[in-house]
């Protein structure tokens, strides 16, 4: 089960990750006409996914701080960058296709925002408890 500081470092990791894949797009947008140029993309959903399943397996006890764990900490996850070589749209062999670059632009920049604003709830209730807890 997730704390609420670790939500707030995902949270994080996924706002780094959805900001390099607006550049990653921004640059396959910005190279849709060079020849022989193959988009890129970003992976972070499905490497976060695939460690969450990985939590799954029976953990390790450590008894010393140096011990080996099978537990990733949040901050260990990184997106990956992939570039997609196997298809080609145009006798230039480039294969960007701008309009679905596009969508994915919208759809990564909402992401972005909605991540944004649910962190910046979660700070608010986090200095609300704060305030009122001082009184």
């Amino acid at each position: 089960m997730m704390g609420l500081f670790d939500s707030i470092s995902l949270m994080e990791k996924l706002l780094d990750a959805k900001w390099l894949r607006n550049r990653i797009l921004s640059n396959n947008i910005a190279n849709a006409d060079t020849p022989g140029y193959k988009r890129s993309d970003v992976s972070f959903e499905e490497v976060l996914k695939k460690n969450m399943e990985q939590e799954n397996v029976l953990p390790l006890t450590t008894t010393h701080k140096n011990h080996i764990s099978n537990i990733k900490m949040v901050s260990d996850i990184q997106p990956r960058i992939f570039v997609q070589n196997d298809t080609t749209l145009r006798n230039d062999r480039n294969n960007v296709d701008i309009d679905k670059e596009m969508v994915e632009l919208t759809k990564n920049t909402l992401s972005y925002n909605m991540t944004a604003d649910q962190l910046q709830r979660v700070f608010q209730l986090l200095n609300m408890a704060i305030s009122e807890g001082r009184r």
